[in-house]
């Protein structure tokens, strides 16, 4: 027998070497950020990876403390839950086993089978449960040796065609099942074994709430399986795992039930604590991409939601930096709202002169200041011509009298 494993992987890289934004002691050092997406499916890979490196750049973090996918991993983590009482379960399982087969070994029959019937209907009614499949073929092959010692051959053949059903691979061994009862065994499970390309597959239907993953007596996946009983664990994510007993003659419609985790981001203070909770993040950033316009916000586990941010012109880093410093913790989830976001602030315009009235000038005014100026720069211009043109080498006769030059 097996148990389903499930693990969940993302794509990690190195951002470039740039100095943080905020010392990443002070706000997210050693931490692990959880990014979650509103529809994620409408947001291109190039622009989920953008903001992961960015936001680890920023913090000052390795790529590998930010989980690209926070919503699909915790989702995917949903499904494998269950109680711890659930789990506790098995323990008691084995002991209720050991029991039945001590009394068996001591030739206490009644008391050895009251045991088993109880311990198989447990089982039965627990699918769910890790290893329930492997306890319920060891307590079919305990029902057959407690048939054979009782001359019960109806019953020794119903218990070994119910075990063999379970797992046809697996055989008993003769240091702890009589060697009568294991050569039957094999009998029936060589007569099942040759018929294995008639075996029937199991109707399973009813997956209105997202994809199945189907795990048939502790092994994962849909195959065909010999005719008879058989453990089945249907698993989807954002869901608790449901299971029942199958038989190979009856369908069986997977039960609609209510979701653990839905997928997006979350819209209250319980919904983002599972998310924290399930993907192993210390706080969250939540993102969503609206008219080509970034919003974030963020979500300290244990805390609160901080105040979002919107984006307006300068690029997405302002956000992260946004993010990052956010303290309080006292806002609600807004991002998963369809309300309008706040518009973007119209940029600055360049400023304009105005002329008042009485600053006006008419062209004739103009040119009537314009005259006196054309004059002087006319008379200046001839000047300098007649200079230039009479011009020469100064005479060392040339003298004027000033006296004579001005009288009469």
């Amino acid at each position: 027998m097996h148990l389903l494993l499930l693990a969940a992987t993302w794509t990690v890289a190195v951002g470039p070497a740039v100095a943080p934004a905020v010392d990443p002691t002070d706000v997210a050092g050693g931490e692990t950020i959880g990014v979650v997406w509103h529809d994620q499916a409408t947001v291109a890979p190039a622009l989920q990876q953008r903001l992961v490196d960015e936001l680890a750049m920023r913090a000052g973090l390795p790529r590998q403390a930010v989980i690209e996918d926070a919503s699909a991993l915790a989702r995917a983590r949903v499904t494998l839950s269950l109680p711890r009482a659930s789990l506790e379960k098995v323990a008691g399982w084995r002991s209720m086993l050991d029991e039945a087969s001590a009394a068996y070994r001591e030739g206490q029959l009644p008391a050895a089978r009251s045991a088993v019937d109880g311990l198989l209907e447990t089982v039965l009614a627990a699918p769910t449960v890790p290893g329930a499949a492997t306890l319920a073929w060891q307590a079919h092959v305990l029902r057959a040796q407690l048939s054979w010692a009782e001359g019960d051959a109806e019953g020794f053949e119903r218990a070994l065609a119910a075990a063999v059903a379970l797992d046809p691979e697996t055989t008993p061994s003769t240091r702890q099942v009589p060697p009568p009862v294991v050569e039957a065994y094999a009998r029936q499970q060589a007569a099942v074994l040759a018929e294995a390309s008639r075996w029937p597959s199991l109707q399973i239907s009813g997956g209105s709430q997202g994809p199945l993953a189907v795990e048939i007596d502790g092994v994962p996946g849909r195959r065909p399986v010999p005719p008879g009983d058989h453990l089945v664990v249907v698993r989807r994510p954002g869901h608790a795992p449901v299971g029942a007993v199958v038989s190979t003659d009856a369908p069986w419609v997977v039960p609609e039930d209510a979701s653990v985790l839905d997928p997006g981001l979350p819209t209250d203070r319980e919904m983002a604590e599972r998310l924290c909770d399930f993907s192993g993040a210390d706080w969250l950033l939540l993102a969503r991409l609206r008219d080509d316009r970034l919003g974030v916000q963020r979500y300290a586990c244990g805390q609160g939601f901080g105040a979002a941010w919107y984006e307006e012109r300068d690029g997405w880093t302002p956000g992260i930096d946004h993010v990052l410093a956010t303290g309080g913790f006292e806002a609600t989830a807004v991002l998963h709202d369809d309300e309008p976001w706040p518009a973007v602030a119209p940029p600055p315009r360049a400023r304009s002169i105005v002329l008042s009235s009485s600053s006006f000038v008419s062209p004739r005014d103009r040119l009537r200041r314009a005259v006196p100026w054309l004059l002087i720069g006319g008379v200046i211009a001839g000047a300098v011509t007649v200079g230039v043109v009479v011009g020469g080498e100064p005479r060392p006769d040339l003298s004027i009298d000033g006296k004579g030059f001005l009288r009469p």
